[in-house]
């Protein structure tokens, strides 16, 4: 059920008209309603071992509530379900990919024959609800969430369906304390109904349209001249992008017209200076996460520089691991751990000052525009995984078309028009950077919502080919 179908778009309208003309004490038992309905579209089968992981996680909540209050200690009860959970994510995530990379280092047949034997679909949504349910344990045994969930509360928190398949990754402290009070008011909506269009033109009108330009390369990149491959890493960059906030626009579009406020995933990060910005301003909410359960459990920054940049590296090839089961996520996430630690040891051997002064002319732009482009070719990485095994041979031929400058060789169909597309994805970026733009159009939001709405339809209509499934859908 895509944000962007009929089937959502009826789903919604009933939860929304029910919702609000009914009593807040059937509010919440609704949106669970509703929200194993979203599920069950895509997998009525996984919904019912959704649902046992959520009551595996209740209960386990439940104990170590009981021996907080009793004083004892619960140390092994949250080791016990957070090593569950992660099995739980293993098994259908990454079966595949130990085997065969055992039997790749031992060269043993029976791993291979053990992968043959099993047939392992992916549940939708393992690895967003995953680290969202870990997050609870965690919490519960930090302290951050104080008292009990009720059983609604708990499921709600979730399933909450605006952002249950691809996020953003809600914190306790995000969600909870609004159950009880959802608000609206003509402002909320206007802008909730701002996001859903903004997040429609991201992600029908650029992703969609990038996707099939972008495509042939990552079949036979050899055969294209570098002019192609340069502009369409950068397109990558910017499909991934509109595809994934445009998701979360929608998302926090449909929680604004429900009576909540979900996180931000994305302010602005192509415009950000440094590559320590960028990761404060792209996948907030995942990014947050890896920080403080994963690299501050690490040691985070305590301890030597060394060992700080150890743990940060760690953290970023543990988060493209969770991207997905392939080599080539993990070296994407090798690959921006290198550009921090990298970018770390330098500002700290220059004494904390700019590589590129504030005084040299147009410095801001030209750090934008270099971390800009040396993101963007982690998307090699990211988008080359697509291919499986043989997607490191892909990444290498594409840094190597890049490298080699070469003009002989075909030129990719349509790839005049990536440059649009990457200019109006930049465009969007701004309107996340700076609060300006949404600040100076509020006053005429009344005229403007109406028109808006007309022109996203007959663009739809006109670009709109069916919709195509999230990328983040696929963890």
């Amino acid at each position: 059920m895509l944000f962007n179908s009929i089937p959502y778009l009826i789903l919604f309208a009933l939860t929304y008209l029910i919702y609000w003309n009914i009593p807040q004490k059937g509010r919440k038992p609704l949106l669970v309603v509703s929200s194993l309905t979203f599920y069950a579209y895509f997998s009525f089968p996984f919904l019912f071992h959704f649902l046992l992981v959520i009551l595996v996680n209740y209960g386990f909540s439940e104990w170590m509530f009981r021996k907080k209050e009793k004083g004892e200690n619960f140390d092994n009860v949250l080791y016990t379900i957070v090593i569950l959970n992660v099995l739980n994510l293993a098994f259908f995530k990454y079966f595949y990919f130990i085997t065969d990379s055992l039997y790749t280092l031992t060269g043993y047949p029976s791993f291979k024959e053990i992968a043959g034997s099993w047939s392992i679909f992916l549940p939708l949504a393992i690895s967003f609800y995953t680290f969202q349910i870990i997050a609870v344990q965690v919490d519960i045994h930090r302290g951050i969430i104080e008292k009990r969930m009720s059983t609604v509360d708990y499921f709600l928190f979730i399933l909450f369906f605006p952002q249950l398949i691809a996020g953003p990754i809600m914190r306790s402290q995000d969600f909870l304390p609004q159950l009880d009070n959802p608000t609206i008011d003509p402002d909320r909506m206007k802008k909730g109904i701002f996001l859903i269009i903004g997040g429609l033109f991201k992600k029908v009108i650029i992703a969609e349209n990038i996707a099939p330009i972008i495509s042939p390369l990552y079949m036979d990149p050899a055969k294209f001249d570098s002019f192609s491959i340069f502009f369409s890493v950068l397109a990558f960059g910017i499909q991934v992008y509109c595809d994934f906030s445009g998701y979360t626009d929608m998302a926090r579009g449909s929680a604004n017209l429900l009576g909540y406020e979900i996180p931000e995933n994305f302010q602005g990060p192509f415009f950000s200076q440094s590559f320590r910005e960028l990761w404060g301003r792209w996948h907030i909410t995942l990014s947050s996460w890896l920080r403080d359960y994963i690299y501050i459990p690490l040691g985070g920054s305590k301890g030597s520089i060394f060992r700080s940049n150890i743990n940060s590296f760690i953290t970023m090839c543990l988060g493209g691991l969770w991207h997905g089961a392939n080599w080539a996520f993990v070296l994407w996430g090798a690959y921006l751990g290198a550009l921090i630690w990298i970018e770390r040891s330098l500002y700290l051997h220059r004494g904390k000052k700019k590589l590129i002064p504030d005084s040299f002319p147009m410095a801001g732009v030209i750090r934008t525009v270099i971390i800009f482009i040396i993101f963007t070719f982690s998307g090699v990485f990211f988008r080359a995984a697509a291919r499986g095994a043989e997607s490191l041979n892909v990444a290498y031929e594409i840094f190597k078309g890049v490298l080699t400058l070469r003009n002989t060789g075909d030129t990719l169909n349509r790839v005049d028009e990536l440059p649009t597309f990457i200019a109006l994805g930049l465009m969007f970026n701004w309107f996340q950077y700076s609060p300006f733009v949404y600040e100076k159009l509020k006053p005429y939001q009344n005229i403007l919502l109406p028109i808006l709405s007309v022109v996203i339809l007959l663009l739809l209509g006109i670009f709109g080919d069916g919709g195509q499934d999230f990328i983040y859908f696929q963890f």
